[in-house]
């Protein structure tokens, strides 16, 4: 017992001292730490002095490697953005008092396909704009159709382009555009009875959706061919097509043409737009 009093004795002399002094414990306690602070701030700016002193050369260079547009980056990047739309040559054809015209363009990315709008230029004046769009890695023709002094017209001007990236391309492509033309006949002027005087030809197919969709609109490009030149273009555009619909088409030329002797009929719709199917 005599043991444990002096124990009991010891604890409430010790707490009664550390009571006592506990401010002043404090104080020295912050003192010791601020002196700590002071001390380690001074030696880390001795050593940013001197290392500023023996590297300024090579810390300069970090910071210029820092701040510089790392070229391999910008290349890299480069490759990753889609290449622009090529622009071919231009044909005009005269139809009537006017002329229609049309313009290669050709896209080289794979992955990428395009929305733009689009005019030619005629003189000082540009035509009024169009909406026009181009698959990946496709290659196409833009119409301008009826236009006076469209046998001047300079250039193909591109605008607003938006573009958009379809990896899955290929198998979209397989399953949507399927199209079969058959039964191609073109009538001349003759061939319908109107005489060589009235310039007025026809030429009549067939088309079948072959596909799983039903589409708003699908417009058709013709292009009549006297040998190896194209002879005169126009374009027809089917509504409410239908999967597995067959629908007859006839598209008139109201101008003198030479003996055709084949055609090109190309189907053009966005099958990348999913606004272009009827939903049901």
């Amino acid at each position: 017992m005599v043991n444990e009093d002096k124990f009991y004795e010891k604890q409430i002399g010790f707490s009664y001292w550390y009571v006592k002094h506990k401010l002043l414990l404090k104080n020295i306690l912050t003192v010791v730490l601020t002196v700590i602070i002071i001390l380690l701030a001074a030696y880390n700016l001795y050593l940013l002095v001197f290392n500023l002193a023996i590297f300024q050369d090579d810390y300069q260079q970090i910071i210029t490697d820092f701040t510089t547009p790392n070229s391999d980056y910008q290349a890299l990047r480069q490759l990753s953005l889609p290449q622009p739309i090529q622009i071919g040559q231009m044909q005009s054809f005269a139809n009537r008092d006017k002329y229609d015209i049309i313009a290669e363009i050709a896209n080289p990315n794979q992955k990428w396909w395009a929305s733009f709008n689009y005019q030619f230029q005629i003189g000082q004046e540009l035509t009024a704009k169009r909406q026009g769009f181009i698959l990946p890695g496709q290659r196409k023709n833009l119409f301008g159709l009826a236009l006076e002094r469209g046998n001047l017209a300079s250039q193909l001007v591109l605008s607003d382009v938006s573009w958009e990236k379809e990896i899955n391309f290929e198998n979209l492509y397989q399953e949507r555009y399927r199209f079969d033309i058959k039964e191609t006949e073109f009538l001349s002027a003759r061939e319908l009875g109107v005489g060589e005087e009235i310039p007025v030809n026809r030429l009549i197919f067939k088309v079948v959706n072959e596909s799983a969709y039903n589409f708003r609109n699908v417009n058709f490009l013709v292009f009549l061919k006297a040998g190896n030149q194209i002879a005169a273009v126009n374009q027809i555009v089917l509504e409410s097509f239908l999967s597995g619909q067959t629908r007859e088409s006839a598209v008139t030329f109201f101008q003198a043409l030479p003996r055709i002797t084949s055609v090109d009929i190309i189907p053009e719709v966005n099958i990348l737009d999913e606004n272009v199917f009827l939903r049901f």
